[in-house]
């Protein structure tokens, strides 16, 4: 299923170490390649990293009256898990870059390097491998890159248009070591997560909204690291859906769809192994109060400030276009998955076993969860 992707402009970029400390405001330090954007009408972030030279976003756009030598990123608050943008003094994470788009600071070669050309090769305009070309629509839209204080990819936003996300990083695999690991580094990441050696996969990180509290619970790597086969149901995979008493199983049975096309792939190509590679999956958990008017609801996001460890709350503004009120019960929710993370993506000539026996039990456990009578 070949798709058109005539506007992604490709070209090499240069990255390497950088040591500089973490700042509020960067000096851009190089190009951006060159993307339109078309019908976006969101708000405009708050300024948090701006300034600099030859950036080229939105130039495309002769009615854009903003200053063309100049974008606004700020920090990407819905991110659950992964390396945090400036934290440690590193410069690696996300940044959220509006306009549908978010930056994925690319890591030091070989991995950033790997991830970079990987991402090329599945989008170019020229490629004609059928393989890489159905395993688009599983991937966030590559959209080229930036660089200010180091390389970063320039992705679709997943949860751009959810109003309150519920949203999951599941890694997966048996093992999440490269071939090219030492036999120390292959140990300490078996040793991290032992349970993922039976069940194929782990939580690294989940945002679960709480429609009653109106806040969100965030489940950290050292929660979904302590997970286990028996409790994987109650306290991981089955408790970002609503486990025991409010199973979204709308949302499930949709997600199980795309997941078999996602592992009908698998067992179709030879090309790639997948190493530490996350299946990210978002639904929208806002569900309108059926006795309340849906029309006043508005605005198009929620705030959110940190309360503690794991608890967030949120300030709401309702969508009504995502909200499912009475005149919308029958519509689909929203619900979508997408791999991520390629820093470990190797070539080879045979069926990717580890990722595909971790996906198979993934689907077992939703299966479960679709099955199971509250």
């Amino acid at each position: 299923m070949q798709q058109a992707c005539q506007y992604f402009v490709f070209g090499n970029v240069a990255y390497g170490k950088y040591s500089t400390g973490y700042e509020s405001n960067y000096q851009l330090t190089g190009r951006t390649e060159e993307h339109t954007d078309s019908g976006y009408t969101g708000d405009r972030e708050a300024m948090l990293l701006s300034t600099g030279t030859n950036v080229q976003h939105g130039a495309n756009n002769p009615d854009n009256d903003e200053d063309q030598n100049k974008v606004t990123v700020t920090s990407f608050t819905m991110q659950v898990a992964g390396h945090v943008y400036g934290k440690k003094d590193k410069k690696q994470g996300m940044l959220y870059l509006g306009r549908g788009l978010i930056l994925k600071a690319l890591q030091d070669p070989p991995r950033g390097t790997r991830e970079l050309q990987f991402y090329q090769q599945v989008f170019s305009p020229t490629n004609t491998d059928e393989v890489t070309i159905a395993l688009r629509r599983f991937m966030p839209a590559y959209h080229g890159t930036m660089e200010f204080d180091g390389g970063f990819l320039k992705l679709e936003n997943i949860v751009e248009h959810y109003t309150q996300p519920c949203i999951a990083d599941v890694k997966m695999g048996k093992v999440t070591s490269d071939p090219h690991a030492t036999p120390e580094k292959a140990a300490y990441e078996k040793s991290k997560c032992p349970s993922a050696a039976v069940l194929g996969f782990q939580i690294a990180g989940m945002l679960i909204y709480q429609p009653d509290t109106e806040q969100y619970e965030r489940v950290d790597k050292v929660a979904g690291h302590r997970l286990t086969t028996d409790n994987m149901i109650s306290e991981g995979i089955g408790k970002f859906f609503g486990f025991p008493k409010s199973i979204r199983k709308d949302v499930i049975e949709i997600l199980l769809s795309k997941l078999v096309d996602l592992q009908y792939w698998f067992t179709s190509q030879r090309q790639y192994s997948f190493y530490g590679s996350s299946l990210l999956i978002v639904y929208e958990a806002l569900i309108c109060d059926k006795h309340k008017d849906s029309s006043s609801s508005q605005s198009s996001s929620s705030s959110q400030s940190t309360t503690s460890d794991d608890k967030v709350s949120t300030t709401s503004k309702h969508q009504g276009s995502n909200c499912q009120s009475p005149d919308r019960l029958k519509t689909l929710p929203m619900i979508d998955v997408r791999m991520i993370d390629f820093a470990h993506v190797f070539p080879t000539t045979v069926e990717d076993r580890n990722y595909l026996d971790g996906l198979t039990n993934l689907i077992q456990h939703l299966r479960f969860l679709l099955d199971f009578k509250s």
